[in-house]
């Protein structure tokens, strides 16, 4: 992938991200001034009644948006600071940022009022959220492991490998599209299997970053950065109220500014 095709589509990305924001935005007050808000019915069962951790479905709104936010500002960075930066990290922090836009879609469910039915549009929601849910570990994987000299050459390959693993097993693993979760997100099978692999995936990565920063003699920033940002992610992915939403957010943010940052500093220091 040349600097000015990844430039292109990282501007057409930004622009795609602003529309989702701006269509969500308008939308949701719209249907809040009209009184047309229906809260979908969501799995309820063993949720803690205290006030940081009881179920709030604003906080479940105000996470869509915060993420909405966190993908425009992102892309922007990256579109000015890695504007002539041949970096394959950012290629796979790009596809991480279109999982995260991928998962916003959660807010289809209460807009269309999907809850209590099925239908093929409520199934297809359902597989874009476990798309998501596939590739955001996998792009995060691709910033450490397969940006690495020997896989530096196979950048593009890699990704779309990527991309269509997530689209196949999202495909595959079956969906309860009657049971929606606390964050709108549609129930889907081997809930645990899947955390597993999320966990292990994130873990392996800061592994192998945490590795390749010391054998270079780099300071361990930016494994800091990426730890950070994996939790942040987590939990504004599984966001439903207010101490997920306020430190998902502070550790989305923080994990961004100092992964990029960094990640920004050690190309200066190559070129």
């Amino acid at each position: 992938m040349t600097i000015r095709f990844r430039n292109r589509m990282t501007l057409i990305f930004f622009i795609i991200a602003i529309s989702c924001l701006m269509l969500g935005t308008f939308f949701t007050l719209y249907q809040f001034f009209s009184g047309g808000i229906v809260l979908p019915e969501v799995y309820s069962r063993n949720l803690s009644q205290k006030f940081l951790l009881k179920y709030h479905p604003l906080c479940v709104y105000a996470g869509i948006f915060i993420l909405l936010i966190y993908i425009c500002i992102s892309t922007m960075i990256i579109y000015h600071s890695f504007e002539k930066t041949q970096a394959p990290d950012i290629v796979f922090f790009l596809l991480f940022l279109f999982a995260c836009l991928c998962d916003t879609s959660r807010l289809l469910v209460p807009a269309f009022h999907l809850s209590g039915s099925f239908s093929l549009f409520l199934l297809k929601v359902g597989n874009l959220h476990l798309f998501a849910r596939l590739l955001a570990p996998l792009a995060l994987m691709g910033t450490t492991v397969l940006s690495t000299e020997d896989f530096k050459q196979n950048t593009d390959r890699n990704s779309i490998i990527i991309v269509i693993i997530s689209m196949f097993f999202a495909e595959m693993i079956p969906l309860n599209t009657s049971v929606i979760m606390p964050n709108f997100c549609i129930s889907y099978g081997y809930e645990k299997a899947i955390r597993s692999f999320c966990f292990l995936t994130c873990s392996m990565s800061a592994i192998s970053l945490f590795r390749t920063n010391n054998k270079n003699d780099y300071r361990q920033t930016m494994t800091i950065g990426f730890i950070l940002l994996c939790f942040g992610y987590s939990l504004i992915f599984f966001n439903f109220n207010i101490l997920t939403l306020f430190a998902g957010t502070l550790l989305l943010g923080t994990g961004s500014y100092l992964y990029l940052n960094e990640v920004h500093k050690h190309y200066l220091w190559i070129d």
